[in-house]
């Protein structure tokens, strides 16, 4: 979740690499390694990926189709997320997904929660200081800080 949060779409091949059964917490500075380590996806990666689904090159694909994709491999998702997902992403409204437009709003969204959350820390430094991990940890002051375990976390998109 926090990876999600970062920017990442960490796959759970991933998450098993840096949480193993001897990880009990990560500080700020292994997750700032982490993040050096799994770069976020480029717009040419996706639309790469999204391409190799759209046989005719039209730049579009169908939302039923995303949605057998989605629900059925990989990762799956559930079928209220992948609505969630075309519902906002139907720029045309055409049922359709343009999947360039998409692709730069993923991007502008993932920039603008890499933005508030660099602000937050330079507001708050004790949030570098926190330890995440599947325990209640306590920051110097006494603040606690509820840290959950990235076990059954969902991918959203």
């Amino acid at each position: 979740s926090v990876l999600q949060q970062a920017g990442r779409n960490p796959s759970q091949k991933t998450i098993n690499k840096y949480w193993t059964s001897q990880t009990s917490s990560l500080n700020f500075d292994d997750f700032c390694a982490i993040l050096k380590k799994e770069k976020p996806a480029t717009k040419n990666e996706l639309l790469e990926a999204f391409g190799k689904i759209d046989a005719d090159k039209a730049g579009y694909i169908s939302h039923d189709e995303l949605c057998k994709i989605l629900t059925t491999r990989g990762e799956k998702m559930t079928w209220e997320e992948v609505t969630s997902i075309t519902k906002q992403a139907d720029f045309n409204c055409n049922g359709k997904l343009d999947y360039n437009k998409f692709c730069e709003l993923y991007l502008s969204t993932r920039e603008q929660c890499c933005r508030a959350a660099r602000a937050r820390l330079e507001i708050d430094p004790r949030l570098r200081q926190q330890h995440l991990g599947n325990q209640t940890e306590t920051v110097p002051e006494g603040i606690p800080v509820p840290t959950p375990s990235p076990r059954g976390c969902r991918k959203h998109h």
